[in-house]
């Protein structure tokens, strides 16, 4: 794996910023990434391997009920090497790619739920920003034992009090005689109640522009130091992923020495988001794996279920619901596959992609689980079929990585990005979108698409998806349209306007979506011809044709809405019934 930890510098490419451009930068998702055959067999030898210890070990309506997860279980993953997978070899990982690692992932989330959040938190956030930003020292210091299994990763951001608002925590830091002195609160940090390896991000004092101004800075700590607290611990409590623990931490007067400061004092705002950009994509990945095991057990039921004589998956009704979750199943893995390939290339800017795959995939999940229990009818609502777990197991999917609606904002103002080297004053409020959220100064727009590039895509696809790739260069115009003219009509407000900056982020996450079908139907068409991939084109031009109406609202709303109602009804409603509990 080669990553940067100044990827989402506005200077790399990114297909989605550019799409808020009107540009279609096709260079940076096609070819769409397909294995080699020897890779491919090996990664298929690995997943054999994993299934059939899956199969022997895991029962995730066991870990459910029980709210735990063996310990053998955890050791047989560690023999696999799936807590360093994506870990390079000279750290005792496997050197996975990003694209292999999100299939093995996606594997282990197709079983158990809980177990899936106890291997991301480690994986996909808990040792990431020592791989991002570590020295050379702190790497071969943490990285190994983790890759191993010996101990677990954990990522301590989130506060009781400002959640998502990672610019704003409270815990600080104070450099006291060559260490730091640490006191914080932490909240629902996955792992933590057994991590030997914890990031954890607090603020501190800096120097800047001749003063001294707090600035967060990332701190990785060993679970064994003194200070160092545990909490309340949750598992059954929860609605779902009730096998995994999440667990508050305190930090009391813990002293942190200056080599366990994880890139430079006040830069941790950056390693956070940085870390949390992969973070985003690993939570998509597991949320595939939620869908590939819906699809198979909601085709097993609508097939065995008769009514009025006949399988109920002979009803059309049902089978809408089986083609949704098959269509976004393919869409899912479409956009998780090539995201993951940004990640595996190192020269461009996932940040948006990876974002709206958290966002795409979490909520087709979702979609899916409710699908499933509905085809399963009341016996969906039982807990002695999979798909109540499923539907308990599937919600916290929104909310994890950041909430999809933080995300809409975080991917519209993050789209604006690209615009903001022609926007006077404007740029730093829409570079760093969760730090400076509603600061935003006049400014002066000029149109780049005749600068910097076309919304024509210049890439030669099947005849089948011209249609498709033709709506798709279509939209990107109309995508750049409403951004121009939501700056225009809104100028320094437009970071308030959250419902348009929502439906901006639909359109983007539209946009991608089907970009990420057609690149990868137009790669099976390349390799097997276009009667062998005919099922393919369906499925994106079924996608397409849905995107198309969803973007066609959007665009409507963005010029005539009831926005102002909507404020007005939530207004009263807060005034009626605020203290109504009390």
């Amino acid at each position: 794996m080669s990553e940067s930890a100044d990827r989402t510098s506005p200077e790399l490419p990114s297909f989605c910023k550019s799409l808020f451009g009107g540009v279609l930068d096709v260079e940076t998702i096609f070819p769409f990434p397909r294995p080699s055959p020897a890779d491919a067999e090996a990664l298929e030898a690995y997943l054999e391997d994993l299934r059939r210890f899956l199969d022997a070990k895991v029962d995730g309506d066991a870990f459910d009920r029980e709210g735990a997860i063996p310990e053998g279980v955890l050791e047989g993953l560690s023999e696999r090497g799936v807590f360093g997978l994506y870990v390079p070899r000279a750290y005792d990982g496997l050197g996975f790619s990003q694209v292999d690692a999100a299939e093995v992932l996606a594997e282990i989330a197709g079983r158990d739920g809980g177990l899936a959040v106890v291997v991301g938190s480690h994986l996909s956030i808990g040792i990431r920003g020592i791989l991002l930003y570590g020295t050379e020292a702190q790497k071969r210091r943490w990285l190994p034992q983790c890759a191993r299994g010996d101990t677990l990763a954990a990522f301590a951001l989130t506060e009781p009090g400002h959640g998502s608002d990672a610019a704003h925590i409270e815990s600080r830091a104070e450099h006291d005689g060559g260490a730091w002195r640490l006191d914080g609160h932490k909240i629902w940090i996955g792992n933590a109640d057994r991590a030997g390896v914890i990031t954890v991000f607090a603020q501190t004092p800096v120097q800047h522009d001749g003063g001294t101004v707090d600035r967060v800075t990332a701190f990785v700590l060993e679970g064994h130091q003194d200070g160092i607290e545990i909490g309340r611990t949750w598992s059954v409590e929860k609605l779902g992923v009730r096998s995994s623990t999440q667990a508050e931490l305190f930090f009391r007067d813990v002293v942190v020495p200056d080599d366990q400061v994880l890139d430079r004092p006040g830069e941790g705002f950056a390693v956070a988001m940085n870390v949390l950009n992969g973070g985003r994509l690993g939570a998509a990945a597991f949320a595939v794996g939620g869908l590939r095991r819906m699809r198979v057990e909601a085709v097993a039921f609508a097939s065995g279920r008769r009514q009025f004589g006949r399988p109920i998956a002979e009803f059309d009704l049902i089978r809408e619901k089986l083609a949704r979750i098959e269509v976004d199943t393919y869409v899912a893995e479409a956009m998780v596959r090539l995201t993951a390939r940004l990640v595996d290339r190192g020269d461009v800017d996932y940040s948006l992609e990876s974002a709206i795959c958290k966002v795409f995939v979490s909520e087709a999940a979702w979609r899916a689980a409710d699908d499933a229990v509905q085809i399963a009818g009341g016996r969906g609502y039982m807990n002695d079929r999979p798909f109540e777990r499923f539907l308990r197991d599937t919600r916290v999917l929104p909310i994890f990585e950041g909430t999809n609606e933080i995300l809409r904002v975080f991917i519209a103002l993050g789209g604006m990005e690209k615009l903001a080297e022609y926007l006077e004053g404007v740029g730093r409020a829409l570079r760093d979108p969760l730090r400076e959220l509603g600061v935003v100064t006049e400014f002066a727009f000029h149109r780049i698409a005749d600068t910097i590039g076309s919304p024509e895509a210049g890439v030669e696809v099947a005849e089948p998806l011209h249609g498709c790739l033709e709506e798709l260069e279509r939209f990107t115009r109309i995508l750049h349209g409403g951004a121009e003219r939501l700056i225009r009509t809104y100028r320094d407000e437009v970071v308030e306007r959250q419902l348009h900056l929502a439906r901006l982020a639909d359109m983007a996450i539209d946009l991608y979506g089907v970009a990420a079908a057609i690149a990868r139907a137009q790669a099976e068409i390349e390799a097997e011809g276009e009667a062998a991939a005919a099922a393919d084109v369906d499925i994106v031009r079924r996608f397409c044709f849905a995107a198309r109406r969803r973007l066609e609202v959007n665009r409507a709303l963005l010029e005539e809405n009831d926005d102002e109602r909507i404020r007005a009804i939530a207004e009263r409603t807060l005034v009626r019934y605020r203290g109504a509990l009390a």
